[in-house]
């Protein structure tokens, strides 16, 4: 997976200076003119979709129909966006036209992919039934996908990847290779056969359920390994023994889930354009510090403008008892486990349901369709808000805060939004901030119009399989913010231009300072003609898209666009 080389190669070209990044969302079809979206250093980000009655997604609401409360405290929103998804039929996107060098190329409608889908299948936690079913459900939905789309296969064991491509065929082959790849479990049930939720409630319950649990498992591990009354005592040691080696493996095994889920997610914020994570797994138990880092996830999914996006793999859930499972003759021991199987399927589901919640995206369990379910969850909601607020007081020691979002106006409606977060430590570092939210922009979904920046690109051939392709910014200097200093006219900008191919692929990415420091006289001269700033990559024929971002030295200035070259 190349997420770390990408952010890398970009971190490298970025300049981190002040504290705060102003954009301009496009408006959307919910009606007026967009916010000015605004992020400071400690912003938190808060994804909302709001829900009538039929379930269907309300997008004509402004920020003052919203309330949002730190551990109970009313705060302030300063930040306020509505997102509209992409219409289904706008992804149909026609090929470029071809041209002869140099050739120049509008912005006005670009052409590749700005929608991007990864399945996540959790190959740790399912079994084969499992993964079969979502499998098939994953094939069938990918039928879906339009021509534009981009679609990637990842799982959380990490052995069976494919990076983003249209290709249906090695989508396909590689569905086929999915297997059950427990990490720290064999496949075979052990004797007795103990869950991580079961050695969870052993473990942390010895005076009540766990003392039931426990008898239940010294029951089984007579009946499975013929031992006789009298070895009872030998029973319960081995059988606390398995408990002991499920904690250790559970834990592991959450551990590389939640740290996969966010590679995943730090992937698609590399992206160009509209990002969907589907997880596909039977849920996992989350232990206090796996439980962070779900939440961190779902962070920083919102930060990243990434909707996660879950179904659960068990599909229609019984919990009926197997009639070949060991000890059927002991009644009572069934029963038990039953009913600890049960209280272990809400706990793993309630993993994805937070997951869900908390980037604006939907969870579907209990079902026997998984066609149908991945056809409600596979696109982003109709209309996703997002709040942003600073929070007062707060102290960065990675503590939790609890949300509460609720609609001051029509509380009728139904409120879906992220439960907590927690305080990052690294926020008052302001330059890294800084460096963080121009990689935010340029990888954003949405272009940020600003007239004072106009982005052209041209491509030069030099050979069969050798070509440049020229990014030119032009800057309105009669737009620009420009400070007395010393003087002069005076302002910092900041450039950065990134190439991608066309499955979306980061390429290379390159920054450009502009100093300003500009005599009267001068500016005068200047300020019809402005300034254009010019980037230059090496590559080969093919289709690309260009992302430009631009910001100035206080962050009043923010332009994020996007163009497409075809080099034939």
């Amino acid at each position: 997976m190349p997420t770390r080389q990408t952010i890398r190669l970009l971190s490298s070209a970025l300049l981190g200076a002040g504290l705060t990044v102003v954009a301009q969302p496009a408006a959307s079809s919910a009606g007026g003119q967009a916010p000015t979206f605004r992020t400071r250093a400690n912003l938190v980000l808060v994804p909302v979709v709001v829900r009538d009655r039929e379930g269907n997604a309300v997008g004509n609401l402004q920020k003052e129909d919203f309330q949002l409360f730190d551990a109970g405290k009313l705060q302030s929103i300063s930040a306020f966006s509505v997102e509209a998804a992409a219409d289904p039929a706008a992804r149909q996107a026609a090929a470029p036209t071809s041209g002869t060098a140099p050739v120049a190329k509008s912005l006005s409608a670009p052409v590749l992919p700005r929608r991007f889908v990864a399945y996540l299948f959790d190959d740790v936690h399912a079994t084969f039934s499992d993964l079969a079913w979502v499998r098939d459900g994953v094939d069938r939905n990918m039928e879906t996908l339009a021509p534009a789309d981009r679609a990637a296969i990842f799982t959380t064991s990490g052995r069976t990847t494919l990076d983003f491509t249209d290709d249906r065929a090695k989508l396909r082959e590689t569905l086929l290779k999915l297997r059950p790849t427990p990490i720290a479990r064999s496949m075979a049930a052990g004797c007795p056969d103990v869950t991580y939720f079961i050695a969870t409630v052993v473990f942390d319950h010895e005076e009540s359920s766990g003392a039931q649990a426990l008898e239940a498992l010294t029951l089984e591990t007579m009946d499975c390994a013929h031992l006789e009354v009298q070895q009872k005592e030998g029973a319960r040691h081995l059988a606390q023994a398995a408990v002991r080696t499920a904690l250790t493996a559970g834990k592991y095994e959450t551990k590389v889930a939640t740290m996969m889920l966010k590679q995943v997610v730090r992937r698609m914020g590399a992206m160009p354009g509209q990002r969907t994570v589907i997880v596909l797994s039977p849920g996992f138990l989350t232990s206090e510090g796996a439980e962070q880092g779900v939440v961190e996830a779902a962070d920083l999914a919102a930060r990243l403008r990434v909707v996660i996006s879950t179904l659960d793999a068990r599909g229609l859930y019984t919990g009926a008892p197997d009639i070949g499972a060991r000890g059927v003759g002991i009644p009572w021991m069934l029963q038990v486990k039953q009913d600890l199987n049960r209280l272990s399927a809400q706990a793993e589901a309630g993993v994805l349901d937070e997951l869900a919640a908390g980037t604006g995206g939907r969870f579907v369990q209990n079902t026997n369709d998984a066609a149908g379910g991945l056809k409600q969850i596979a696109s982003p909601p109709e209309y996703l808000y997002v709040l942003g607020f600073s929070p007062k007081e707060m102290e960065s020691n990675g503590g939790f805060h609890r949300l509460n979002v609720r609609l001051s106006r029509n509380p009728k409606l139904a409120v879906q939004s992220r439960r907590g977060y927690y305080a990052s430590r690294q926020l008052s570092d302001p330059a890294r901030a800084a460096k963080r939210e121009l990689e935010e922009a340029v990888f954003a979904p949405e272009d940020l119009h600003d007239p004072a920046v106009a982005v052209h690109t041209e491509y030069f051939k030099s050979g069969a399989t050798k070509a440049e392709v020229a990014v030119l910014t032009h800057l309105d200097l009669e737009r620009i913010r420009l400070q007395k200093a010393e003087g002069r006219n005076a302002n910092d900008l900041t450039v950065v231009s990134c190439l991608f191919d066309r499955n979306g692929n980061f390429v290379n990415g390159k920054q450009e300072t502009v100093k300003l420091r500009l005599r009267d006289e001068t500016l005068a001269n200047r300020m019809s003609a402005g300034l254009t700033v010019k980037t230059s990559f090496e590559t080969q024929p093919g289709t690309y898209a260009v992302r430009v971002a631009v910001r100035d030295d206080e962050g009043e200035l923010l332009s994020a666009e996007s163009a497409v070259v075809e080099i034939p």
